[in-house]
């Protein structure tokens, strides 16, 4: 049904897929597996229009296959429902069902009853209650409407249907109702690929198993073999292209693997020594993380690790005060926490640098200077007036400290290098001289060198004293880098392991929420 054959995707400096080869049949069902940053959802992607690959080619049902954007892949039949449904909450079942391709009437005008008719007959082919044809999608449970983003797939006569985490946000009674109505599309010729990181789904979803790892495809099995699997994710077993080619000392071995060797740190930090600057003690926010327990002490790099949808970000959002904590507590140099904005956050010493910083952190429009003292603007500016010397210092100085590739202050934010912007984030939040400093994907796409000159910044930063929380998917860096590393599985913290102990397949595991 679908061939993939070499494929390859660059972003920047970062090599996301390297040659990457898969068959699908139909019907087949097929689990796409792989820890955070394997690859899995680009080339997803790229099987939906999303990405152009940069290398490689593609056949549907022997047919050269190349879509340029997402509705291409649709009307060829390659149909994608993501981890959280995208449709039109103030538009009915059947207008979503229909958009895009509405039945007309002889001038032009829509055909309401074929719509409505149509709507019922292609829910109740399913199993659905027809009845929900009229109800509003955003009355709807999260399960429903991905019920509904699925029954349009049928009618969109998809020939494959990729589904990404699709049960992370289900019960296991609605994740039920789903696998129902993805065994009858498979019984039906359709293809599907299935992108999950829940062992305990994977006899259910799946008869063929695939492996990504860092960008290349490790190897399958027929088998849900939970130990196979791992060891073939985390690195134990099989050897990925990207490897082989650093076995083989070829030259652009750099170039294919950007994580390149990670700094490693010369000594554990002071354990019971140190202030305890922040402490979380029994922290959750109903439906995304639930008892949270960590300290960070100054001089400490404490780290936190899951995969998609763990609820890592959410936990340094609630310090940051941009979620409410539904129960438990935060204590910040042992007193009561409870910031009500990240400006409250900022006041009290906490900075926070966002996992995404195109769009969560640089503005754009702006250059390099006003981009780093953005957040320090409230000790640089009297009587409403911004201290242009005091400014010019701070960024020259942050700029020097952390050596910033940039023609000047003056110079737009985007003529930098992704590096050199994610230095301008960190400058940004350490400017502010916080006691508690919390990064979020520090390293996610920048080059090897860039990588390692922000590794030696967070080692700087601790030497002097700061309490660093990081968050990262990049395990290898993560352990690097961390003291302490605290695992988070679907929101509850399943271990936590002191430099010591901590090696990528017990990570791993914790992760999977796997017992060792």
């Amino acid at each position: 049904m679908l061939e993939a054959h070499g494929i390859t995707k660059r972003f920047g400096a970062t090599i996301a897929l390297s040659g990457v080869d898969l068959v699908v049949h139909p019907g087949e069902r097929v689990a796409i597996m792989g820890e955070n940053g394997a690859g899995k959802s680009t080339l997803m992607k790229i099987f939906a229009g999303v990405y152009a690959p940069d290398q490689g080619m593609m056949r549907l049902q022997g047919e050269p296959f190349a879509p340029t954007a997402p509705a291409a892949a649709l009307a060829a039949g390659v149909s994608t429902v993501y981890q959280e449904p995208a449709v039109f909450g103030h538009l009915s079942v059947q207008e979503n069902l229909h958009i895009g391709r509405q039945p007309r009437r002889r001038f032009g005008s829509i055909d309401r009853g074929q719509v409505a008719q149509q709507s019922v007959a292609l829910l109740e082919s399913l199993g659905l209650p027809g009845a929900m044809a009229r109800r509003r999608m955003d009355s709807l449970s999260l399960a429903e409407q991905q019920q509904v983003l699925i029954a349009r797939t049928v009618a969109d006569q998809a020939k494959v249907l990729i589904l990404d985490e699709p049960t992370s946000i289900l019960t296991d009674a609605e994740a039920d109702e789903l696998f129902r109505i993805v065994d009858q599309l498979s019984a039906a010729g359709t293809a599907v690929l299935y992108i999950t990181h829940r062992f305990d789904e994977l006899h259910r979803v799946a008869e063929r198993f695939v492996v990504l790892r860092d960008g290349a495809l490790v190897g399958e099995i027929r088998e849900p073999d939970r130990e196979q699997l791992l060891a073939m994710m985390g690195g134990g077993e099989g050897t990925s292209k990207l490897e082989q080619a650093q076995e083989a000392g070829s030259p652009t071995s750099h170039e294919v693997n950007q994580d390149g060797p990670a700094p490693t740190r010369t000594e554990q930090r002071p354990a019971s020594d140190t202030e305890v600057v922040l402490e979380l003690d029994g922290l959750s926010v109903d439906g995304l993380f639930d008892d949270v327990n960590l300290q960070v002490r100054s001089g400490q790099v404490v780290g936190l690790y899951g995969l998609v949808g763990a609820g890592r970000t959410e936990v340094a959002l609630t310090v940051f005060g941009n979620l409410r904590p539904t129960s438990g507590r935060m204590l910040l140099h042992g007193k009561p926490y409870t910031p009500r904005s990240s400006a409250d956050a900022l006041r009290a010493g906490v900075a926070y640098l966002p996992e995404d910083r195109k769009i969560q952190g640089l503005f754009s429009h702006m250059e390099v200077g006003s981009n780093l003292s953005a957040a320090a603007l409230r000790t640089l500016t009297r009587w409403g007036l911004v201290r242009r010397g005091e400014e010019s210092a701070l960024v020259r100085r942050w700029s020097e400290r952390l050596r910033i590739k940039a023609a000047g202050p003056d110079a737009p934010i985007t003529s930098l290098s992704g590096g050199n912007q994610q230095k301008v984030l960190l400058a940004r939040a350490v400017s502010t001289e916080p006691r508690l400093l919390m990064l979020d994907e520090p390293t996610r796409g920048i080059d090897v060198a860039t990588k390692g000159e922000i590794h030696r910044d967070i080692h700087d930063l601790t030497t002097a004293g700061m309490a660093v929380l990081v968050i990262s998917s990049e395990l290898p860096d993560l352990l690097a880098l961390a003291d302490v590393v605290h695992v988070l599985h679907e929101g509850a913290m399943t271990a936590t392991f002191h430099r010591s102990d901590a090696t990528p397949d017990r990570v791993l595991r914790a992760a999977m929420g796997v017992a060792a």
